[in-house]
This record gives C-alpha cells, sequence and structure tokens, in this order.
C-alpha cells in the first residue's frame, strides 16, 4: 500500500506542477506588452515572433489553456480523492482531499504561478511559446469546439478597435508609470487630435491680415514690414480677397542692401488656398509637400477668410511660440474671485476648456469669443454689454470698431 500512495503523491505533485503551469501561461500571455514583443521580434528574437503568432489567435490559446488547466485539476483531485480514501476511510477521505488539494492547488496551480508570470510576462512568454504551441497542437479539437460553443452563446461580435479616447487613457497610463515625460505624453495627444482642428479654429482672421497691395512701392512694403515685424507678407491685387501671393522679408532686404532694382512683382512668391473646413493635420501635409509656410483661408464664396502659418499649426502640437521681439500676451488672465481676462480673439472652446467650465455653443458654429458674444447678443458689441450664461457671466470690457477686444467672464456662484 505504501507503494501505491507513493505514486499517487508522485501522481499530485506532477499534476499540480502542470496546473501551475497552466496558469502561469494564462497570466504571462494576458499580461504581456505586445509592443515589446513585437520590438523584440523586429530585433530578430525568433520566439518572440512565435509568441506573437500565438497571441494572434488569443481565443484559441485561452481555450486550450483552461482545457488543460481544468483536466490536470480534476485528474489531482480525483487522484488525491482515491489516496486519502484509502488511508483514512470514503467519508473522512473524501473531506481531507478537499481541503488539501484546495490549499495546494490555490497556493502552488494558482496564487504563486500567477503572481510570478505577472511580474515577467514577456520573458516567460518567449520560454514557453514552444511548449504552448504543441500543446495548442494537441488539443486543437477540443479548442475548436469549445470556440464554436463560446461564440454560439456570446456572440460573433469584435471589440477590438480602439478608440482615440482610449488610446489617450492608455497614454496616461504610460505616463503615470513613468515611461512618458508628462511633455511627452501632452505632445502625443495633441497631434492624434490635429485631425479634429479645422483650420477655422486657428487662421488669423481676415480683419487682422497685414497685407501690402501688389502696386504698393518700395518705400509702403518696407514701413509694413518694419512696423508688423513679420518675415512673410501676404500680397494683394485689388482687394484683400484677391491675395496673390506672399513677399519674404529676407528677400526684400537682401535685394535692397545688395541695390538690386525690383518690384513688389518680382519678389511674390506662390501661396497655397485651401477650404475653411480642412483639418489641420491635412493643412500641415500639404505645407509640408509644397514646402510653403502660409496659406489663404478660403470662405465658402472663394473669398479671403483669414491665413494661416506653418506656425499657427505648430502651436497646436507645442503651444505658444514666442518670438524674441514678441509682447507676450496669454488669451486667459485669471483674477481674484472666480474672474477671468479674456481676449475677444480666443478661441471660445478652448477658453472654456480653460476655466473649467461646461460649455453648450448651442447653434454658434465660428469659434471666437466675439463671434459667440455677437451671435448672443444678435447685434454689434459695445463696452459694458453682458452676457448671462447657466455657469458663466461675460462681460465686454473694451471694443476696437465691432470687435471685442477684451472681455470678462466670471463663474456664478452656483458653480463655484
Amino acid at each position: 500500500m505504501e507503494t501505491i500512495v507513493a505514486v499517487y503523491i508522485v501522481a499530485i505533485a506532477l499534476l499540480i506542477c502542470l496546473s501551475a503551469f497552466f496558469s502561469m501561461s494564462e497570466t504571462a500571455f494576458t499580461s504581456v506588452n505586445e509592443i515589446k514583443l513585437k520590438k523584440m521580434e523586429n530585433d530578430g528574437d525568433k520566439r518572440a515572433a512565435r509568441a506573437l503568432r500565438i497571441m494572434n489567435d488569443y481565443d484559441k490559446f485561452l481555450t486550450t489553456i483552461l482545457i488543460g488547466n481544468n483536466l490536470v485539476n480534476i485528474a489531482g483531485t480525483s487522484i488525491a480523492t482515491t489516496m486519502f480514501a484509502i488511508l483514512l476511510g470514503a467519508e473522512t477521505g473524501a473531506l481531507a482531499s478537499t481541503i488539501a488539494m484546495t490549499l495546494l492547488l490555490l497556493t502552488f496551480g494558482e496564487i504563486t504561478p500567477k503572481s510570478f508570470a505577472k511580474k515577467n510576462p514577456e520573458k516567460i512568454c518567449i520560454q514557453i511559446c514552444g511548449i504552448i504551441h504543441w500543446i495548442i497542437l494537441i488539443f486543437t479539437p477540443l479548442s475548436w469546439l469549445f470556440t464554436k460553443l463560446a461564440k454560439l452563446v456570446s456572440g460573433n461580435e469584435d471589440s477590438s478597435t480602439i478608440t482615440e479616447d482610449e488610446l489617450e487613457v492608455m497614454i496616461d497610463e504610460i505616463q503615470s508609470d513613468g515611461v512618458l515625460e508628462k511633455s511627452e505624453g501632452e505632445l502625443i495627444k495633441s497631434a492624434m487630435r490635429l485631425d479634429d482642428i479645422s483650420v477655422s479654429e486657428i487662421y488669423v482672421p481676415r480683419v487682422d491680415i497685414v497685407a501690402v497691395d501688389v502696386d504698393s512701392s518700395e518705400d509702403e512694403l518696407e514701413n509694413i514690414i518694419t512696423a508688423s515685424g513679420f518675415s512673410r507678407i501676404p500680397v494683394y491685387e485689388g482687394t484683400i480677397d484677391n491675395i496673390i501671393g506672399v513677399i519674404y522679408a529676407k528677400t526684400f532686404f537682401t535685394n535692397t542692401i545688395m541695390d538690386v532694382p525690383f518690384t513688389i512683382r518680382d519678389i511674390i512668391m506662390p501661396v497655397k488656398y485651401i477650404p475653411d473646413t480642412i483639418s489641420v493635420a491635412q493643412c500641415l501635409s500639404d505645407l509640408q509637400r509644397s514646402k510653403i509656410h502660409m496659406a489663404v483661408v478660403l470662405d465658402s464664396y472663394g473669398g479671403t477668410r483669414g491665413i494661416v502659418t506653418l506656425e499657427d499649426m505648430l502651436e497646436e502640437l507645442v503651444g505658444e511660440i514666442w518670438d524674441e521681439s514678441d509682447a507676450i500676451s496669454q488669451d486667459v488672465c485669471a483674477e481674484s474671485g472666480g474672474k477671468y481676462l479674456v481676449k475677444g480673439s480666443a478661441n471660445i472652446n478652448d477658453v472654456m476648456e480653460t476655466i473649467g467650465v461646461h460649455f453648450d455653443p448651442e447653434d454658434y458654429e465660428e469659434s471666437s469669443v466675439t463671434g459667440f458674444i455677437m451671435y448672443k447678443l444678435e447685434r454689434a458689441p459695445t463696452k459694458g454689454d453682458q452676457i448671462v450664461l447657466d455657469n458663466i457671466t461675460i462681460t465686454v470690457i473694451s471694443v476696437k470698431g465691432r470687435r471685442v477686444i477684451d472681455c470678462e467672464m466670471m463663474i456664478n456662484d452656483n458653480q463655484l
């Protein structure tokens, strides 16, 4: 009898080891970072490539592991019940077997191997992928049957596609783990949002365009370049709706210093024309391909709505870019008592996001603070005009012509 008991003990120990292997495999392949495996594959690791092939059919892998794990657990429990029945009798042996196998399987077959696999998923995956490959082949008929039954019960929906919002959450998680710096994470998220931002949200509006008539004199052009400080000046013929090109300040001053005779028409460079519905990402790509730094934004009638530069688009990625000569001016400045000083030219959506209040644009389709105030007032704004929304009050502080220069936004008491 002692020999039989010894055989039973060895068999139980082997089955618990197999249970630990299956549990470790499940956790390792569930926790593994596929990006790290792909990096290892690109570096020439063939085991990483095999592990990725297993991951590509994860349902089949998981079904195989669960079948194997349940088989060895049932076999181990059955053998233990038989052994304890021989030693202690049928009733007492069944109870002893249940207690002993529960403790052994939980400790050595589940908790310990899964905890180990969680800490070293990539290393374990590439070490055991060869064995897992053959186990999957052996259990293929059974795994095929159970996979079909599972799909029949749960349906055939594929929800593997990752949305942009989910990707942003993943970036936040990677950032919190210290793999990415905060600035790197914000840069990636800004790049993802470029497709969702149209040039109509970032362009320089028509009324703010500094341009020169093609028939102007050299002195007039020099005065405009000097006064504005811009390196590129749009050139129009007749009206600002007919912008025909752009002049580089560098070219103008080079010709002037070298005493080369020229007219404005001689130094005009081409400019791109884009609709106001195009996305920032597409416009950026177009400017890169054409090696042009400025585009004219057209309205639905073909007139000039504004201009957008490469710098304007890069600022959507990295934030405001200030030149040495720029007077730094923020769109939103916080004041005491829940008040904010806001530029009329600022983007109303960005302002509300910065302030941290929910904003309902209603039927307003533009983006500027001035435009929203005019939409609510249904007339040109004047100093002292006030708009009361559910969560914020907007007061016009200064105007120039029909445009709001500055306004004050105060969060209502029920929002503080």
